[in-house]
């Protein structure tokens, strides 16, 4: 399943996996307004993958057991450290059994 987002777009839907599942997240940025690793908050998902390039973050998520997460990642302006707000990003996953 691939999670795509783009600067200025609402966090999708939560999404329901089931365990074993993997999720592909890409959150677009720029070199100057980045994001910072995607981040298993809470729950039964494991990161499994991770790359960043120039703001953009990909990462690949397992569904490793039963149960609600929540996946998570910031992006700031790297120019100024009083410029735009830091951004939130996050979504929710529910795992059920396979």
């Amino acid at each position: 399943m691939d999670v795509v987002h783009r600067p200025g777009e609402r966090p999708g839907s939560p999404l329901q996996v089931q365990v074993g599942d993997e999720i592909v997240v890409t959150l677009h940025g720029s070199a100057v307004y980045g994001w910072t690793p995607v981040e298993v908050v809470a729950g039964p998902l494991t990161v499994i993958a991770a790359e960043t390039t120039e703001g953009t973050v990909r990462a690949t998520v397992r569904a490793a057991g039963v149960g609600a997460a929540e996946l998570r990642s910031t992006s700031s302006y790297r120019g100024d450290r009083f410029g735009p707000q830091t951004r939130l990003w996050r979504m929710l996953v529910y795992v059920e059994p396979s």
